[in-house]
């Protein structure tokens, strides 16, 4: 018998047990330690290396706190290839994740970096040159498709753009929670983006549900808009968008739905 989608009613149900998101808050170790040390290393996982990465790094150590670039880089080292998600990251992939840093203006930040260095910021990983390649004289200009806008301060999913499924964390009991970066917005007091629970028995493997929650941070509550079910392989199979929006509803301690409000919304300096 085909599973049929949960009500988001008992989204805040499904696991309890003291939350647990690590990464989120600073280290006091940062703050003694070079700042490039702390974002290098995920610049080149989204395909930024050579000259063009080492000239994003210093512009990003310029402009963002030892907070802010521990934050970008804790979430993007979330955000694991394979699977649900593309084989290989781009400059686009780094800026949706940008833009769910909780300090809004890490998005804009990153992105001038990116395109003050030269590159594409719609560029997925197979659009990405290597920086020290020198261009051929009869290269021809690449025919691989890419997003015809960048994406915005509220990004809205790029058509036909792949899911960024990133793991936000899990409850002591193990239930974890990812969600879409391409699919985030923000609003002055409130994140929307749609979630999806991991399969706690299979390590970070994106399970089959998902809901379209907005958070409101300083209420704590969450409202659900839609659900879907997902294949396997990550093929959208379902979706109801609700008549009327369930919620608000309180978000309970000890829930992977708690989980999810830490990341997007807390700010704990």
């Amino acid at each position: 018998m085909p599973r049929a989608l949960p009500s988001p009613l008992r989204l805040g149900l499904l696991m309890l047990g003291g939350a647990s998101l690590a990464g989120c808050a600073g280290y006091a170790s940062d703050y003694w330690k070079p700042k490039n040390e702390l974002i290098a290393a995920q610049l080149v996982r989204f395909g930024m290396s050579g000259d063009a990465g080492k000239c994003v790094e210093g512009k990003l150590t310029e402009t963002l706190t030892v907070w802010e670039l521990r934050q970008l880089s804790d979430l993007a080292s979330r955000l694991q290839p394979g699977g649900n998600n593309p084989a290989a990251f781009g400059p686009r992939d780094f800026l949706y994740v940008a833009s769910l840093v909780e300090d809004a203006d890490v998005k804009p930040k990153t992105e001038a970096a990116v395109t003050g260095c030269g590159l594409d910021p719609t560029g997925a990983a197979a659009s990405v040159a290597s920086p020290d390649a020198p261009p051929s004289p009869t290269s021809t200009p690449s025919t691989a498709p890419i997003a015809a806008t960048p994406p915005r301060s509220n990004p809205a999913p790029l058509a036909g753009a792949e899911p960024l499924w990133v793991n936000l964390g899990a409850a002591a009991t193990g239930q974890g929670i990812a969600v879409d970066a391409t699919s985030v917005t923000r609003g002055p007091s409130w994140r929307q983006a749609w979630f999806r629970l991991l399969n706690s028995d299979q390590g970070n493997v994106v399970g089959d549900i998902g809901y379209l929650l907005r958070i409101d941070c300083p209420a704590r509550t969450i409202t659900a808009h839609s659900g879907r079910k997902y294949a396997p392989g990550g093929a959208l199979t379902e979706q109801k968008d609700y008549d009327k929006p369930e919620g608000p509803m309180g978000i309970e301690k000890g829930t992977v739905i708690e989980v999810a409000y830490h990341a997007l919304c807390d700010d704990p300096r």
